[in-house]
């Protein structure tokens, strides 16, 4: 194998692949994550057995290896994430979004987890809804650009590590454990959940059937700059339907990006409502 250990990627090099990761995919990695992009880069010229950078950017831009942009796309999106990860959020949905479905007589909820990783988000709402309001019936699609994590999401296995929160009565009615401290998802449990592997810069032209009530997407626009988000959140707008959620990660705002969403604060969380 190519020994990449001591090369490394000068800044032209560094805005070539910034510049086209962007094009590709809207996300937007700065000077200051050179050295994270660096590396994951230059594992996959090592696993290919190139020799230097612009041979990999050849294979790159005229998709010599029509896959290989998925790989790095796998390489360089942080995906650790787990159930019932932001706890004050998931209070709203049981103690203000829910409730309201079910007071102004819904029946059904169309949910969507955009960038949803390895399956943890869209699973922790099921058992939420399944838990709490059974008599809300419900649809949750999972979208993320990295077909390992869809591959994940799909199987619903997990670490012990990944299901640390879960609630002992939950993890031992949704969950089988297997050797090795895996968990796996019961399958009789994933019925109305799917999951699907696609380009958020891609979202307005998805022929999704209807528009969804609910649209999660947390921690997944810091990867954006200004211009990408604005296009991302425009996207969700046209396919969220009147009145519906969006639930961005608790850092993430939408202020000086859209004013098509009304901020709504709560104790310890805020979500956006479509106006």
């Amino acid at each position: 194998m190519t020994d990449t250990s001591n090369k490394q990627l000068s800044n032209v090099e560094f805005k070539e692949l910034q510049d086209f990761i962007y094009q590709k995919s809207g996300m937007f990695f700065p000077l200051s994550r050179k050295n994270y992009i660096e590396q994951k880069v230059l594992k996959r010229i090592a696993t290919l057995k190139y020799e230097n950078f612009r041979e990999y950017m050849n294979i790159l831009k005229n998709e010599l290896i029509r896959t290989e942009i998925i790989n790095l796309f796998n390489e360089i999106t942080v995906n650790e994430t787990f159930f019932f990860r932001d706890i004050p959020q998931l209070e709203v949905l049981e103690k203000h979004v829910f409730p309201e479905a079910v007071s102004s007589g819904r029946k059904f909820l169309n949910i969507l987890s955009a960038g949803c990783s390895s399956g943890e988000e869209a699973y922790t709402i099921s058992i939420i809804l399944k838990e709490k309001f059974p008599q809300l019936s419900y649809n949750i699609t999972g979208i993320d650009i990295s077909d390992l994590v869809i591959a994940k999401a799909i199987r619903g296995e997990y670490t012990e590590y990944a299901v640390r929160f879960v609630p002992k009565p939950y993890l031992k009615k949704y969950f089988t454990s297997i050797d090795g401290g895996v968990y796996k998802f019961q399958d009789q449990f994933k019925n109305n959940i799917r999951f699907q592997k696609m380009n958020l810069m891609e979202f307005d032209t998805a022929p999704f059937g209807s528009t969804f009530d609910l649209i999660f997407c947390r921690y997944v626009l810091i990867y954006f700059d200004k211009d990408s988000k604005q296009k991302v959140i425009n996207s969700f707008y046209s396919k969220i339907a009147s009145n519906g959620y969006l639930i961005l990660g608790n850092s993430e705002s939408l202020f000086s990006i859209s004013s098509d969403f009304k901020m709504l604060h709560f104790p310890s969380a805020i979500i956006y409502n479509r106006r």
